[in-house]
């Protein structure tokens, strides 16, 4: 094997190698942005149940926040 096509073949792997990362990346950010949200909601729904709610979300989302801090 000649070394263009080395260089060639290595770096198409490392292109590869980017695009994945940069996918895996976007991911984590989408799935952090969930996770972000799911806790807005609970604490949102805890303090309502602080304020005086007594519906079923918020007396969960109380219990969750109170057990697990």
């Amino acid at each position: 094997m000649d070394i263009e096509t080395l260089a060639y073949k290595m770096r198409e792997h490392a292109l590869t190698l980017q695009s994945e990362q940069d996918a895996n990346a976007e991911t984590q950010r989408k799935l952090h942005a969930l996770k972000l949200e799911r806790f807005k909601k609970l604490y949102f729904n805890a303090g309502r149940y602080a304020g005086g709610a007594r519906d079923k979300l918020a007396k969960e989302a109380f219990e969750r926040v109170r057990l697990h801090g």
